[in-house]
């Protein structure tokens, strides 16, 4: 018989990243809805790749690939 997961479990499932909400600087908020490209004044902190403001403050300071690969690695294959 197969389990059915509660939405507790789903919440926290694996392949999940969520950071807390409150409160949020209006520089971070800046950064919400730039683009991947824009601002390149950082490096991630995985491989040092050049990444944008948006990864620095939404991504956990990754570039995309790392940070996929940390968070999604099932979605990686």
């Amino acid at each position: 018989m197969i389990e059915k997961k509660s939405e507790e479990d789903k919440f926290w499932a694996e392949g999940s990243f969520a950071e807390t909400m409150s409160p949020v600087s209006e520089k971070k908020m800046r950064t919400f809805h730039m683009k991947h490209d824009e601002e390149m004044n950082f490096n991630c902190k995985k491989c040092k790749r050049k990444i944008s403001a948006h990864n620095h403050d939404w991504h956990n300071g990754m570039c995309d690939d790392c940070f996929n690969m940390a968070y999604f690695p099932e979605e990686q294959a």
